[in-house]
């Protein structure tokens, strides 16, 4: 299962696309492809191993980006 969407760094920091990756290294293969205007697309493939939870995998990983990201934005205001 691939996933693919673009996010704006104004919104999610790098350090949360970071440690979200580094959480989900066991779930899912995350590539990162910077875009003009501060923005990325990110392409989730889940592992083949977790290919049954496939739609769970991604919308964890999302959560976690999108937890992290609410945290360090706080954390920086």
């Amino acid at each position: 299962m691939k996933f693919i969407r673009v996010i704006d760094h104004k919104l999610y920091p790098r350090k949360a696309i970071s440690e979200a990756r580094s959480a989900y290294k066991d779930y899912c293969a995350v590539c990162v492809e910077p875009l003009p205007s501060d923005c990325a697309r990110l392409t989730v493939t889940v592992l083949p191993k977790h290919a049954a939870n496939g739609r769970e995998v991604v919308l964890s990983f999302f959560n976690f980006v999108l937890d992290k990201a609410a945290e360090i934005n706080l954390q920086d205001s």
